[in-house]
């Protein structure tokens, strides 16, 4: 996986529900996400993953996108940004740990 490791962070934003908080619906995406044999890393404002092909990408937010949609929700915003760098690629630790080093 170190020669082509591609890094995601989905965004899910549910609209139009009563309650403020995202907590119980991120949870439901993540735990699908723990289906997938994929690396995901939790963070305040979204949730990070990594995987060594686009499509484990796309499908691993395609399926947090589809499990917050089952929970009987009416309209969801997903953003997703993603870092497919070929040459020199690191794992979602190492570009942490990179930073970290330098504090």
């Amino acid at each position: 996986m170190a020669n082509n490791i591609i890094t995601a962070e989905i965004q899910i934003a549910v609209l139009g529900e009563d309650n403020d908080s995202l907590s119980g619906y991120i949870s439901s995406a993540v735990k699908a996400l723990e289906k997938m044999n994929i690396q995901y890393q939790v963070t305040p404002m979204g949730t990070a993953i990594q995987a060594d092909s686009i499509d484990k990408i796309l499908d691993a937010c395609k399926t947090a996108h589809q499990a917050i949609l089952d929970l009987g929700v009416n309209r969801i915003l997903t953003n997703i940004t993603i870092d497919h760098r070929i040459k020199g690629s690191k794992e979602m630790n190492d570009k942490v740990q990179s930073v970290l080093s330098k504090l």
